[in-house]
């Protein structure tokens, strides 16, 4: 019986030693499976951290150019108002002109016709400007010149019809005509990359 409890110790010493070697054996399986599932895990995370962030820093540069852009538009915005206001001032200051001044410039646009037959349509703004003195001293370099009794309402400046042809000089005209020449250089020079 002897021989039978220890063979039988035997087998179940065996047993349990096969038994724990399958354990660990599982234990470090499981053990390595837990390892690459953390791995991954965190693997997962970093991911989803990066794709958060540059997600963020998109959005953030999308905002910042959004922002850059609205600060643009207003400043230019206010570059256009600052420069009509100046163009608009100008029309003031010619239409506040004296006497004197106005009739200088009548005078220097009319050397500039050769034609006899010239007739001059006032603005309404300016048409006092036209006394008879001023008229008569006209007609002495242009004999044939006409002044309208009619006269354009809220202009200031004049018109001269030569053989059909309007030659515009009301003052809004005359800076229209300066602001589309000389606005990108006025704008270059008054607002230098200031910005």
């Amino acid at each position: 019986m002897k021989e039978l409890e220890a063979l039988s110790s035997q087998i179940l010493k065996r047993v349990k030693e096969e038994g724990q070697q399958k354990v660990v054996e599982k234990e470090q399986e499981l053990s390595l499976k837990l390892e690459e599932s953390r791995m991954r895990f965190v693997e997962h995370q970093r991911v989803q951290t990066e794709l958060m962030e540059s997600r963020s820093k998109e959005a953030f540069e999308r905002q910042s150019q959004s922002l850059a852009n609205a600060k643009r538009n207003k400043l230019l915005a206010e570059k256009q108002r600052i420069l009509s206001k100046v163009y608009q001032s100008a029309i003031e200051k010619m239409t506040e002109w004296d006497e004197v001044t106005f009739q200088s410039f009548v005078q220097s646009v009319l050397k500039q016709f050769d034609a006899s037959d010239l007739n001059i349509v006032p603005g309404k703004k300016t048409a006092h400007y036209f006394t008879p003195s001023f008229v008569s001293s006209l007609e002495e370099t242009k004999p044939a010149l006409t002044i309208a009794s009619e006269t354009i309402p809220n202009k200031a400046g004049f018109i001269v019809e030569v053989g059909g042809i309007d030659y515009n000089f009301f003052f809004d005209q005359i800076v229209a005509e300066i602001k589309k020449d000389f606005s990108p250089k006025l704008a270059s020079l008054a607002f230098e990359e200031n910005e």
